[in-house]
């Protein structure tokens, strides 16, 4: 599978806000996950917006998409697909914020987070998409600190293999991305 992370963080960049007015904190309401159109009952996000909110997650999110993807805007090259597979794309994102107070305010601990998660993706045996870290600064309620951007994109020769390709990269974001903010890190990495 191929994966990358950045950072992106400055004045002009994209911040992920905790308090924007169409959060929607499915932590405290998990059944809210049904008032979300890009996450419908069954679907692939439905089951991440779960999963990284679900009590015992280290995580919470604060926003999320999902679309559809043209084939003149896929590079097979960087979703490991051929040019066969790669006509119909399917991609989403989801703004992610570790719930730990010293992760939260720690860049190097956010940048371990997404080196190491973005190593055990690229292990994982997927083809036909990728995953991608983002790590942005993040507004709290109370506080600034740092959150990460995963954003998943699948494709494939038609819609429902485009489909098919998303659901498993996000499920496999989603669950390694999860386990990485849940892995102690050095305290000399969370500055």
């Amino acid at each position: 599978m191929e994966a990358d992370w950045a950072a992106e963080i400055g004045p002009r960049l994209d911040r992920i806000c905790m308090d924007w007015p169409g959060f929607i904190d499915l932590r405290a309401d998990p059944g809210a996950i049904g008032g979300i159109a890009e996450a419908a009952p069954g679907s692939a996000l439905h089951a991440a917006l779960a999963a990284l909110n679900a009590p015992e997650s280290p995580v919470l999110t604060c926003k999320c998409d999902r679309w559809a993807v043209p084939a003149e805007e896929l590079d097979p090259y960087e979703l490991e697909a051929s040019r066969e597979t790669a006509r119909v794309g399917a991609a989403s994102y989801v703004d992610i914020v570790a719930r730990d107070p010293e992760l939260f305010a720690s860049f190097d601990g956010h940048e371990a987070w997404a080196r190491q998660a973005v190593l055990r993706l690229r292990a994982l045996p997927l083809a036909r998409g990728r995953a991608d870290l983002v790590i942005r600064a993040a507004l709290g309620e109370e506080s600034g600190g740092f959150g990460i951007t995963l954003y998943a994109t699948g494709c494939g020769a038609d819609a429902a293999a485009a489909e098919a390709a998303w659901e498993a990269i996000l499920r496999a974001a989603v669950a390694v991305t999860m386990s990485e903010a849940q892995t102690p890190r050095a305290s000399s990495s969370i500055g």
